[in-house]
């Protein structure tokens, strides 16, 4: 028993150094320098306005004479960067981007901010501060569309007319189908993509305290090119490298915060972002992408019911990112909804 014994104990000894040595020969090849965007916090330079105590980094393209469009990105996380081809509305609006609260090039908070409350107010917030009273129209793309349903729920009388691109969950019931869709299928190539992510993000120095965090799901998420991801089904052939995700910085901490005050005790997800949407009588359109398989066309049919004057339209051959995959084709559905009367 005790030869057995120790044949078992130098065995593990053995597979435990064997571990430490691919560990360490993995760590010395992500070594180098990763770094994050500095945010408004450190650079003054960036674009960004001020509201109350809160600082968003932020731009502005047209003429403020125009009517205003806010453009939301989404995430929770993203920044507003691969949404920028929405700027080619600006002949003829004012076009208003912001990276939300903790996020992008805006200065990170903590924890404790990152509510669907305090993401809705903040909205309020920039619509009051670009409009002055005037009514706005909003483009929301995936959780930016989640936002501002949640918006035309509460401040109907603000909006004249909204775009929703591809909005992923609407309702505690959305939350449910999206969660059977997206179910992680642990490969190899995924265990290696998250570890060089995490080791990676060991060398990254600075500029603040969230900058390994950021830089570490940004890396996970936006930069894996695996066919088993959970999320390519989001893209033409489920590649994801057909995606068109510029960014700044990534706001890890909004990502796994957001919705954890959200969560009952079973870990679902409790939202309800059109309790009054029956409310908003203007016609409202959503755009899904044909590729996309998780969120796409039949989710968006969905959503459809839960506002009285609804349209759905399809952008051919684009993925979810179909600002940035099909500029042309998603600008002319725009320009086309809000020419109408």
């Amino acid at each position: 028993m005790k030869k057995l014994l120790t044949i078992v104990l130098k065995t593990l000894l053995y597979l435990i150094g064997i571990l430490l040595v691919l560990f360490f020969i993995f760590y010395l090849l992500t070594t180098g320098d990763y770094e994050v965007a500095g945010t408004v916090a450190q650079d003054s330079s960036i674009p960004h306005i001020k509201i109350g105590n809160t600082v968003f980094h932020a731009e502005t393209f047209g003429s403020d004479t125009s009517e205003v469009v806010i453009a939301l990105h989404g995430g929770p996380g993203n920044d507003y960067r691969y949404i920028l081809p929405l700027k080619g509305l600006a002949d003829e609006y004012f076009v208003v981007f912001y990276d939300q609260r903790g996020t992008g090039l805006s200065p990170r908070v903590t924890a404790e901010e990152f509510t669907m409350e305090m993401m809705l107010a903040d909205l309020h917030d920039i619509i009051e501060y670009y409009a002055a009273g005037r009514k706005v129209n909003l483009i929301g793309h995936s959780w930016g569309a989640m936002l501002a349903s949640g918006y035309l729920s509460r401040h109907p009388e603000r909006v004249d007319k909204a775009v929703l691109a591809e909005p992923g969950i609407l309702t505690s019931e959305d939350a449910k189908v999206f969660m059977e869709k997206v179910k992680f299928k642990i490969s190899l190539g995924l265990l290696i993509h998250f570890g060089k992510c995490w080791l990676q993000s060991l060398h990254v120095k600075g500029p603040d305290k969230q900058a390994r965090q950021d830089y570490f799901l940004q890396t996970l998420m936006l930069t894996g090119k695996s066919k088993n991801n959970p999320f390519a089904g989001y893209y033409c052939n489920r590649d994801m490298s057909t995606s068109s995700f510029d960014f700044w910085r990534f706001g890890g901490l909004a990502n796994a915060s957001l919705f954890r005050g959200a969560m009952d005790e079973k870990g679902n997800l409790q939202l309800n972002l059109v309790d009054g949407a029956e409310n908003f009588t203007n016609k409202i359109l959503f755009i899904a992408s044909e590729c996309n398989t998780l969120i796409g066309e039949e989710q968006q049919r969905i959503h459809l019911d839960y506002y009285p004057n609804a349209e759905l339209v399809v952008i051919e051959d684009a993925g979810h990112t179909m600002f940035g995959e099909q500029p042309e084709k998603s600008l002319e559905v725009i320009r086309k909804y809000f020419d109408e009367p």
